[in-house]
């Protein structure tokens, strides 16, 4: 999951891009025990900021606010992040058993089963890539090997791939013509700092760079993405301090050549690139992209108005986490995202309480792969154009994406403005500070692109996330009960018609 709030302070790195799939014109709920929810239509993408996402009769509100067992949601989390899950990679045996943690308690709360044959899994077949082994940085002249999730991290996905290659080291700044110009990159280790600009990988890769290297002020596990360009590089990420180690001979810090890049693009200064005497190997061992079939766990409330019944609120978090590294080196993902699926589940058990005020249903999901581009919720939304003529029937996504702490303030991200509105009404109802900034990439991308309301739920202060820092002991029960609190009021607000 990447935050609305920057993730890491990078100062060569860009954004991974989310793997782009064919818009859905039109979507229907999948037909589960007690038949399809047959749809009636929702906004379209240009229209989300202006409507609603409320239709159907109305019931007649109570005066008490949904209450969501923060302790009983930190439970969920300690099951779900413990190390024997294995950090929950998709398709793995702990991501099946965490899965299967979640449908017996989405069946504990009262919830019909809504996925394949009458069980709460809907699967779905998608790739996977993972770590062959572990990736290493190497100074071949100076014997001088890095510590992997320490010194250095990998990028997988898109341009950055499998491979073992040595080099010769050249800095190429933010690889503009000018830097390309001034140095030869081909057979080379090409080290960026981008400065702003576009990410050069596919330029170096014609020009016969062999290794790809960009600095961060923080070495995380990014995700991987398993996509990639026919012309993918291997490439890591170093800290500051390695960056400067590598690049001492040229007498020059990663800050002075970082403000050199800046100025170079923003005034047309001269470029800072240089090649050095250094040789480096950069090797990041990947298996095959393969081809696996796992599961999103899918619960249904059903709504208690026949007609209004047939459209539904979602609410859900990704259940999948980063994994375990080939030396066993477990990512717990407590907080991104054990706690997710956590907060759905007593999401849940509070509006199984309060049935009658339902007049939509309520499906509740814990999608698989989101790390890997969002499969898991692009797999529940595509089912719904699986039956040609069924129109929109879904009117809002609530995502659960890393609520466990660590902030403050309850923060919304800003894909419609009308779901923003309904999150800022319910914080300031059970009384939590509020606020809302930029788009978040979680899984709501998946149905905000398709015109469906969604917003994605989580702190203004994430703390540490891909890192084996992200462990139960940070995760608390006010913070899972805080959000969940806004969730369930949110929902039961659109589920209730009001």
């Amino acid at each position: 999951m990447t935050s609305i709030r920057t993730r890491a302070a990078l100062v060569a790195i860009a954004t991974i891009g989310g793997v782009v799939f064919a818009a859905v014109v039109a979507f229907t709920l999948a037909a589960g025990p007690g038949g399809p929810i047959p749809p009636t239509r929702t906004a379209s993408p240009a229209a989300t900021a202006d409507v609603s996402p409320t239709t159907g009769p109305e019931t007649t509100p109570t005066t008490e606010y949904p209450e969501v067992d923060g302790v009983r949601a930190l439970e969920h989390v300690r099951y779900l992040a413990d190390p024997a899950r294995g950090g929950r990679y998709t398709a793995s045996s702990g991501y099946e058993d965490a899965a299967g943690y979640v449908a017996d308690r989405f069946a504990e709360a009262g919830l019909e089963p809504w996925g394949d044959g009458g069980s709460f899994f809907q699967s779905f077949r998608m790739p996977l890539v993972d770590l062959a082994a572990t990736p290493v940085l190497e100074d071949t002249g100076g014997d001088r090997e890095y510590q992997h999730r320490v010194d250095f991290t990998e990028r997988v996905g898109g341009m950055f791939g499998s491979g073992d290659a040595q080099g010769q080291l050249a800095f190429v700044g933010s690889g503009s013509a000018d830097d390309l110009a001034k140095v030869e990159v081909r057979g080379k280790v090409a080290v960026v700092v981008l400065a702003g600009r576009a990410d050069p990988a596919r330029t170096l890769a014609a020009r016969g760079a062999v290794a790809l290297i960009y600095v961060s002020s923080s070495i995380l596990k990014f995700s991987y993405l398993p996509r990639f360009d026919p012309a993918a590089l291997p490439a890591v990420v170093v800290t500051t301090a390695v960056a400067n180690e590598l690049l001492a001979p040229s007498g020059r810090s990663v800050s002075e050549l970082a403000a050199a890049v800046d100025a170079q693009s923003r005034s047309g200064g001269p470029s800072p690139a240089f090649e050095l005497a250094t040789r480096l190997r950069v090797a990041v061992p990947l298996t095959p992209v393969r081809d696996v079939e796992t599961v999103n766990v899918v619960g249904l409330l059903r709504g208690s108005d026949p007609e209004a019944a047939k459209r539904a609120v979602v609410v859900g978090g990704h259940l999948d986490g980063v994994g375990t590294d080939p030396d066993g080196t477990v990512f717990e993902a407590a907080n991104d995202n054990a706690s997710g699926p956590a907060v759905t589940v007593e999401v849940a058990r509070a509006l199984a309480q309060r049935r009658a005020e339902l007049v939509h249903s309520v499906i509740f999901v814990a999608f698989a792969a989101e790390e890997q581009g969002f499969f898991g919720s692009e797999a529940f939304v595509e089912q719904f154009a699986a039956l040609p003529g069924r129109r929109e029937s879904l009117i809002g996504y609530v995502n659960l994406d890393v609520v466990g702490c660590c902030g403050g303030t309850v923060s919304a991200s800003n894909e419609s403005t009308a779901m923003v509105a309904r999150a800022r009404d319910a914080a300031e109802k059970i009384g939590a500070p509020f606020g809302s900034e930029g788009a978040g990439s979680s899984d709501q991308v998946s149905f905000s692109r398709r015109g469906i309301h969604a917003t994605l739920l989580n702190w203004s202060t994430i703390g540490p996330i891909h890192t084996t820092a992200d462990t139960v002991a940070r995760i608390t029960a006010e913070s899972l009960r805080t959000i969940g609190r806004v969730a369930a009021l949110m929902t039961l607000e659109m589920a209730a018609g009001r």
